[in-house]
Parts: structure tokens; C-alpha cells; sequence
């Protein structure tokens, strides 16, 4: 009997692989007129953030513990994820042309951390960032979040090479 609900999502997962499967491609869409160039918008740096991983300096102004991991990764299908000092998390998110982000709601694992000090404060006021994140600033290898009041939440540097 335990195994039932082990089948029941291989099933749905199944179900789902197949009803992907037969879909038609979407016809292409013509390509952009040309346009002058302009200043980098927000637009800009969002697609000059697909694909990057950042990871967290400083959380409500204050350094992350040199032994606690915390990262975000943008993804160029809208979603970020990454460590937040102790749990993986990922969420939605969207940049708009004025600056403006908003993190959907973030999903994450729900371990407890008892080590490396630091690993759970670290934790929540990463979330808390994500949460309360109105705009990105972006300058050179800096990335700030920042609340709708212009202040830093949290501050991210690029995430060393494993």
C-alpha cells in the first residue's frame, strides 16, 4: 500500500511527458523592425542576466557569513533559483523596461541548518529580500536589490566558478 502514491505521480508524470509530446510547434513570429539604438534598459539587463549566477554579500546590510553559501541564478525562462544558506529555493520573477522586479512566490526545501553559524539568519533574510524586492540595480559586477523605497535589501557579486 505504500507504494500507491509512488505510482499514482509516475503516472501523472507520464501523463504529462505525452500530453507535451503531441503538441504542434507555434509558427515563428516575424522578426523586430529595426529600431535606433538606445540606453540599456532594464529589459537589457534582465537578458544580460539569463543565464548568470550571483552570489549574496551582504543581507539587510549585513556580510554573509564567509562559511554560509547563499546564491541566485537567473534563468532565461523567467524563473531564479538557488541556495539560501541553508535550503534550495526557486521562484518566478520579472523585470520590466522600468527597472521594476517582482519575485513570485518562492518555493524552497525545509531543512533546518544548525551549521554553519549563520546558515539560517543568513536564510531568512534572503527570503525576506526576495519577498520585499521592488527594482535591480546592476552596476559593473554589483547586483543590488532594492525595496520600493530605493533602499538595499541585499547585495550579490558574481558567483565564483566551482
Amino acid at each position: 500500500m505504500r507504494w500507491i502514491p509512488f505510482v499514482l505521480m509516475a503516472a501523472m508524470a507520464l501523463a504529462g511527458c505525452g500530453v507535451n509530446a503531441t503538441r504542434d510547434a507555434a509558427p515563428a513570429a516575424p522578426p523586430p523592425a529595426a529600431t535606433a539604438p538606445s540606453a540599456p534598459s532594464a529589459a537589457a539587463i534582465a537578458g544580460g542576466l539569463a543565464g548568470t549566477s550571483w552570489q549574496f554579500s551582504t543581507v539587510a546590510g549585513v556580510p554573509v557569513p564567509a562559511a554560509v553559501t547563499a546564491t541566485l541564478r537567473f534563468d532565461a525562462s523567467g524563473h531564479i533559483s538557488g541556495r539560501a544558506g541553508c535550503n534550495s529555493y526557486g521562484a518566478p520573477y520579472t523585470l520590466t523596461d522600468d527597472g521594476t522586479l517582482h519575485v513570485g512566490g518562492v518555493m524552497s526545501t525545509k531543512m533546518a541548518c544548525l551549521q554553519p553559524a549563520g546558515a539560517m539568519a543568513t536564510e531568512r533574510g534572503v527570503f525576506a529580500a526576495l519577498r520585499a524586492a521592488a527594482r535591480l540595480q546592476r552596476d559593473d559586477d554589483t547586483l543590488t536589490l532594492l525595496d520600493a523605497s530605493g533602499n538595499p535589501l541585499a547585495t550579490l557579486h558574481p558567483q565564483p566558478s566551482s
